[in-house]
């Protein structure tokens, strides 16, 4: 088994988390920037390659979310060393991301794929504007986008949940 180039654009994001998380923690806004940039580049990048050279896989599947959610959650951390949000914010952020992977799971098993919906993916541009303005040290901007990502985060949310519910997904 060989690891496609899809794969490779995904793995590149993982490493430049430990850089990510030392330019922001090291004040260099500039560079945390360039950085958190390259890491939402590629992001839409790894999908793209991945349907192009028709190369989707149940790895890429699974790893590109676990990527995206070690990022959110790593990044966030440092804001929280650097006081820019509270911890809080991470948990709220963190608990909803638990909880629809859960039900997106338990669905999985009856049968049922539930895709993204157009308001996660509308919370995920807004959460990934709120990093870029965080790791640039416009904290305020990027304080206010991140609670209006966690109100989107939640709506959505409740999308998944209607579907679990619907399907009567817990008998």
């Amino acid at each position: 088994m060989s690891i496609g180039l899809a794969n490779l654009i995904t793995l590149s994001r993982l490493a430049l988390i430990p850089f990510i998380i030392y330019s922001i923690l090291a004040d260099n806004y500039f560079l945390s920037g360039l950085l958190v940039i390259l890491a939402i580049l590629s992001d839409y990048l790894d999908g793209i390659v991945a349907r192009i050279s028709n190369d989707v896989t149940k790895h890429g599947e699974l790893l590109d979310p676990a990527v995206d959610k070690i990022f959110t959650v790593s990044v966030l951390t440092a804001f929280v060393s650097k006081h820019y949000i509270s911890p809080f914010e991470v948990f709220l952020i963190v608990s909803r991301e638990m909880l629809v992977t859960w039900v997106r799971s338990v669905m999985v098993n009856k049968g049922v794929v539930i895709p993204a919906f157009s308001l996660g993916k509308l919370k995920t541009a807004i959460q990934l504007s709120a990093i870029f303005l965080l790791a640039i040290n416009f904290v305020d901007y990027g304080r206010i986008l991140l609670w209006f990502s966690i109100l989107v985060a939640y709506i959505s949310a409740f999308e998944y949940f209607m579907i679990f519910y619907k399907e009567k997904a817990w008998k």
